[in-house]
């Protein structure tokens, strides 16, 4: 067999000598055999050991291996470099593994960075564009959650770090508990529910989601379990109003806006005061860690709105209907669940005894929730000049819509 001369080109490229190219020539093997392994630049003694192979076993299977491993367009030689919190996702993002293509067109499983030859077989995706889910600190983020992740079960003192409560404060941190584990209910099956629309080309998002939902897993054990230790148990379930806003959106963009802006802004904010209206160490680090998880969500949230309106800016008409939207059901949520707010009163007040005070205080709580909402948009100079007037009615009377509005409902 003579080589062709390509891959006698290759071959001395390898830096095999002349002598090994004549054995090679007067053996078994073929030119694609040779090419390929001429691309991996083996190393003579290696080369020989293969070839000895081909002799001793002419019939065993594998001496027909064509060693495609070494025929890839991929780019090799690259090194990637550790940094001061080890090998993350953005120290390996270098050469052309660090780019990211505007449009994905491949609509199978494949990994960026990788051939695909022959045919495939195409998988479920919907979303190839990268404006539609991309935030540039999507890569982050998924390092920083799988850095942060915390454990209910043994890093909450369950033995020590809660006490008896009165009746009513036990009730009403129940029944917290058992809305916003709802709401991680419901949070993590809608991520999930995207999470198989969005293509491999964009692996640093599918990743961050990933976490997300395990997040939203996550409250709903810890919340749970708060819920019921302290034998308080669980309250009335979540009126789901605030759902319609996340269920809603036709694309990806649209859930974003309502579950990890509209929704997070005010959820981070209520378990950032929690040391205001907790009752025990245990509450008070439990809502701790997880505004900690939520803050990732909505800093996703608020990168991916900033980039879509960067790559996207004819969408900016439906942004704005779809932030009413999702404001709405939040506003909703808020009037008609009188539970929640009950609760909040009961936690403000420290009790049944002064309620008015706790009716004070829930009006600056509406109204830190309101200016850290409007805080995070001017963050990304995203505009906003016509907010739901509804989250405004919350800050001066968070009482609006009460007990009335419900027997109005239950009326119609």
């Amino acid at each position: 067999m003579e080589l062709s001369t390509t891959t006698k080109v290759r071959a001395k490229k390898a830096g095999w000598s002349a002598e090994l190219i004549e054995r090679i020539e007067g053996s078994a093997a073929t030119d694609k055999q040779v090419e390929n392994l001429a691309r991996g630049e083996l190393s003579e003694e290696k080369v020989n050991g293969w070839l000895d192979f081909l002799e001793d076993h002419p019939d065993n299977p594998f001496s027909n291996a064509p060693f495609n491993i070494f025929n890839s367009p991929a780019e090799t030689g690259l090194k990637a470099t550790p940094g001061p919190d080890g090998l993350r996702l953005r120290d390996i993002n270098i050469g052309s593994y660090g780019i990211v293509p505007d449009k994905w067109d491949l609509p199978n499983d494949a990994p960026r960075g990788t051939e695909t030859t022959g045919q495939i077989m195409a998988a479920g995706y919907s979303i190839f564009d990268k404006a539609e889910v991309w935030s540039e600190n999507a890569v982050d983020l998924y390092e920083d959650a799988i850095k942060a992740r915390w454990t209910p079960a043994t890093e909450l003192d369950w033995e020590n770090g809660l006490e008896e409560l009165p009746e009513e404060l036990e009730r009403a941190i129940g029944q917290i508990c058992t809305i916003y584990s709802n709401n991680g209910l419901v949070e993590q099956k809608i991520i999930g529910r995207w999470l198989e629309e969005i293509s491999y080309g964009f692996h640093e998002v599918k990743l961050f989601l990933a976490t997300q939902a395990f997040d939203a897993g996550r409250k709903v054990e810890v919340l749970r379990k708060r819920a019921l230790i302290n034998g308080g148990g669980l309250g009335q379930a979540p009126l789901g109003q605030i759902y319609r806003g996340w269920y809603q959106g036709l694309t990806f963009t649209d859930l974003v806006i309502a579950l990890d802006v509209v929704y997070k802004s005010y959820e981070v904010t209520l378990f950032e005061s929690a040391s205001e209206w907790a009752q025990t160490e245990v509450e008070r680090d439990m809502f701790a860690k997880i505004a900690a998880d939520s803050r990732r969500h909505l800093d996703y949230g608020l990168g991916h709105l900033e980039w879509y309106e960067r790559f996207k800016p004819e969408a900016d008409k439906r942004l704005g209907i779809q932030f009413l939207r999702a404001e709405a059901s939040l506003v909703q949520e808020m009037r008609l669940s009188t539970t929640e707010r009950e609760a909040l009163i009961v936690l403000l007040a420290g009790g049944v005894e002064n309620l008015q005070a706790g009716v004070d205080k829930l009006k600056t709580l509406r109204q830190r929730q309101y200016d850290a909402y409007i805080e995070n948009l001017a963050s990304i100079n995203f505009d906003r000049p016509t907010v739901h007037p509804g989250l405004v009615g919350q800050v001066k009377d968070p009482l609006e819509g009460g007990i009335v509005a419900v027997r109005a409902v239950a009326q119609n």
